[in-house]
């Protein structure tokens, strides 16, 4: 009875040891998430003033600045020069040996990142956007076959990922409206109802989880 009630205890504290671990483990773990929103926090903050382009072929003459001017003029927004703190092409540089015609249809041009120095400017250029979808690239002088330009608000990879996904979620349940207003991300069901923000891919998951069960 005495090595019976020892091999108890024994379990008994083993137990304890465990449950104290694992709580430890989840309080790191949730630490770790929350630190890691913290940064993508502060590195959107950083992007808030920056807009990007997408859409416009590129050519190795180009004058990135000349063809944002006449962007933001095709939207009626008045622009200076001093309105720009910089303009440049983001992503891998493409390869200096020519592409086949199939090849140069189907590739995408490297987005255009503004940064503007002053943030009203930028939403002036966005919320105009908005109402003028119809601009081309040939209407900015740009080379090759006319495409569709997109004036977006730029985002840390985390919340390009999550816009990503919440887009195709909400059209996938029905949702009627997904948008993003200075880096942060929000769905709305139908006109009338209240707008949800989606912090996390957790705040994704636990949205669409509930519109299953309550649907």
């Amino acid at each position: 009875m005495e090595e019976l009630m020892a091999k108890i205890e024994a379990n008994d504290t083993r137990m304890k040891y465990l449950e104290k671990r694992d709580l430890e483990f989840t309080n790191l773990k949730s630490a770790v998430s929350q630190i890691q929103s913290d940064i993508n926090k502060q590195a959107q903050n950083i992007l808030l003033n920056e807009i990007e382009l997408i859409g416009i072929p590129e050519s190795p003459a180009e004058n990135l600045q000349h063809t944002f001017q006449l962007a933001t003029k095709k939207l009626g927004v008045e622009l200076d020069e001093k309105d720009v703190d910089w303009i440049t092409r983001v992503g891998p540089r493409r390869s200096a040996v020519p592409p086949s015609l199939t090849e140069l249809q189907n590739r995408m041009p490297r987005p255009i990142v503004v940064r503007l120095l002053r943030r009203s400017k930028r939403d002036e250029i966005l919320k105009a956007s908005k109402s003028r979808r119809n601009i081309k690239s040939n209407d900015l002088d740009a080379p090759g076959t006319p495409q569709n330009i997109y004036f977006n608000e730029r985002l840390t990879k985390e919340n390009r990922i999550l816009f990503r996904d919440a887009r195709n979620r909400a059209k996938k349940e029905g949702y009627a409206y997904c948008w993003c207003n200075r880096g942060a991300i929000y769905v709305r069901r139908r006109e009338g109802n209240a707008a949800v923000q989606l912090r996390s891919q957790s705040d994704l998951d636990r949205l669409f989880a509930n519109t299953k069960t309550t649907v």
